[in-house]
């Protein structure tokens, strides 16, 4: 289920599901842990006697954000209940705090009570193991804790705060957990549970006929109950609703320190500015770049895209170096450097944001020898984003990060010149990637204008001439006459190159980063790949490649569509023909618009028939793509 509502501020965030329960709650680094991984916290509303959840088929739902900001708008409206809520949502732009302020407005023009329940499910440090939830009567309070993670949950009307509360037991020996205690409208007040825990509060207003109440449901995060006791004081005394105008003004600053390109139209300067505050809510505050942070995604193989692959953090900062909002980049670099070990000056596949490795499926072991897989690609990109931030900054990481990682890709190269067997861009197969060697001799050659800068004139001749040898090896490896295109891998048997001639639009992306020449053979390759991966539905937009297995929904299209590559043809034609190729440009870009979630986001491929959003959802490598594509149409026209 898509996140189409995402909170953050580098250290903390909350996604919401389509039916507006809060579905992920990171902290203390962004996507690591996650204390809900799937479960959730959700509000009801009791009123005439009957409970209904707000994530029930009894409420319509209308969500969005403020503009220009991350302050979430949701309306709720039940027929049913004769109940609308007005939910504002944010998170204070600096502290671990999270606040709800929720309207409910009467429909039936009757006097009545009505009463808010809030229930939470949280998995503190990603387990159910020895949680415990507790009513701390000195905030009136729930607090749930588990080792250095504490949450501390309360509510607030304008006369008043929590009325009743209750802990107990859930997803263990069959119990369904307190919120089944609310629905007689009345909580049995159990102060204390410990093992696998839910708690759930409730707070009450009397409605006039026709009338509205308000009330204001708040969340801190801290590594100590006394921290979370004094940071909910603080947040009490400023007031609940600073936190609205805070993040107000923090998006909007945001915004407006980005160079931003000329407008292009109504839709597409939207989804503009709201791809670079949905990118800000996905990096953490160490540096790391999160692929995604939807933990439906557990579903198909119990693991998650909440990692940092330096592959997507690269592209993520270099366009966000190209708008002047270089902070990002520095810290991402930092922590890039932190990473990679000093013996094997490379980056693996992916890393948790707090710097240890991710889980990965790539062995240790090729053929019966020990290998340490690697994707060359990975470190080629940050490579070029390095000198993308400017040859200061080269210099600065030179000796930490660009030397000792261009050293290592001098070396690691065969009797050719081409890059030596790593894993390709998609993560699937081992070899010599058109993709890869592209990046490289990118890499090699924006290291050997950092080593100029760093005044070591010795290896930047060295860079250079290996980026040279590289580009003239792939043009006379990878081209394949007979099928008059470049080919997505080699494999090397007996001292001989095999092609794997698969249409890929990895290979587009190859040579749009390793700024091949605008010649016949780009042209060739990219009219063919264009025939081979697109998708012949009314959904449109193209696929990673043909046959390509991941989330696939049919058998009759070569792929699910993927906006990434949907945007690297768009790219590739700007490229090539510059404005005369603003009408394609302009079309692939408004086709991304109306694929994106009426809140902005955008997912990683879509439903080849339908147009549902798969896999993860958002992507921050598909709002960075849609973002450089916007920037490349700017350039384009000066």
């Amino acid at each position: 289920m898509p996140r189409p509502l995402v909170l953050g501020n580098g250290r903390l965030l909350i996604a919401f599901d389509q039916r507006y329960a809060i579905r992920d709650l990171c902290f203390p680094y962004v996507g690591y842990p996650n204390h809900l991984l799937g479960h959730r916290v959700r509000q009801g509303v009791y009123v005439d006697g009957h409970l209904s959840w707000c994530d029930s088929e009894d409420w319509q739902r209308e969500m969005g954000y403020q503009p220009d900001t991350l302050v979430a708008e949701t309306k709720l409206l039940s027929w049913k209940s004769g109940l609308e809520l007005q939910c504002t949502d944010a998170v204070d732009p600096e502290l671990p705090v999270y606040v709800r302020r929720v309207r409910v407005k009467e429909l039936r023009s009757i006097a009545r009570p009505v009463k808010l329940y809030f229930t939470q499910h949280f998995m503190l440090g990603q387990s159910d193991v020895g949680n415990t939830a507790l009513y701390f009567p000195f905030r009136n309070a729930v607090v749930h804790y588990r080792g250095p993670y504490y949450v501390m949950v309360a509510a607030r009307t304008p006369t008043d705060g929590i009325e009743e509360f209750s802990t107990g037991l859930k997803g263990f020996n069959g119990l369904e957990g307190t919120w089944r205690d609310a629905e007689d409208g009345r909580l049995e007040g159990n102060p204390i549970a410990q093992g696998s825990v839910d708690s759930t509060f409730g707070v009450s207003a009397a409605l006039a006929a026709g009338g509205e109440a308000e009330f204001c449901m708040f969340m801190v995060l801290a590594e100590r109950l006394d921290e979370a006791d004094e940071l909910m004081g603080a947040v009490e005394q400023q007031g609940l609703d600073k936190v609205f105008e805070r993040q107000s003004r923090s998006s909007k600053a945001f915004l407006k320190r980005a160079a931003l390109p000329a407008p292009v139209s109504p839709e597409i300067d939207r989804e503009f500015k709201q791809s670079l505050l949905l990118m800000q809510t996905q990096i953490d505050a160490h540096g790391a770049v999160l692929a995604a942070n939807d933990s439906d995604i557990l579903e198909t193989n119990r693991a998650t895209y909440s990692y940092c692959w330096p592959r997507d953090g690269a592209c993520v900062v270099e366009t966000l170096c190209h708008l002047g909002l270089c902070d990002f980049a520095d810290r991402f670099f930092e922590f890039c450097e932190r990473a990679m070990p000093h013996d094997r000056p490379f980056l693996l596949q992916k890393y948790r944001a707090d710097g240890n490795l991710g889980a990965s499926w790539h062995p240790w072991v090729v053929d019966g020898h020990p290998e340490v897989p690697f994707q060359q690609d990975e470190t080629a990109l940050v490579l070029s984003a390095v000198r993308a931030r400017g040859l200061e900054a080269g210099v600065r990481h030179w000796e930490k990060f660009v030397r000792p990682a261009a050293d290592f890709m001098v070396r690691h190269r065969d009797r050719e010149g081409l890059p030596l067997p790593s894993w390709d861009l998609w993560e699937e197969r081992r070899g010599i990637h058109a993709f890869t060697t592209c990046c490289v001799w990118r890499a090699l050659e924006d290291s050997g204008e950092v080593a100029e800068a760093a005044g070591d004139a010795e290896r930047a001749a060295r860079y250079l001439d290996a980026a040279r040898q590289m580009r003239d090896a792939f043009g006379m490896h990878f081209w394949q006459e007979d099928l008059g295109r470049f080919v997505r891998m080699l494999s090397a048997s007996e001292g001989v190159y095999q092609a794997d001639r698969t249409p890929d639009s990895a290979i587009v992306f190859g040579l749009l980063r390793g700024q091949w020449e605008k010649d016949g053979k780009f042209r060739k390759t990219l009219d063919s790949l264009r025939e081979d991966l697109r998708v012949e539905t009314v959904v449109g937009g193209y696929a990673r490649y043909a046959q390509d297995y991941y989330f696939r929904r049919s058998e009759a299209y070569p792929g699910n569509p993927w906006i990434i590559c949907s945007l690297w043809f768009a790219q590739a034609e700007l490229y090539l023909r510059g404005m005369e190729a603003k009408d394609d440009v302009l079309e692939t870009l408004a086709w991304v618009c109306s694929k994106a979630s009426p809140t902005g986001v955008l997912p990683e491929q879509l439903h080849p028939e339908t147009g549902e959003h798969l896999s993860v959802s958002p992507l921050t490598w598909s709002h960075a793509e849609f973002v450089a594509t916007v920037l490349a149409l700017d350039a384009a026209r000066q």
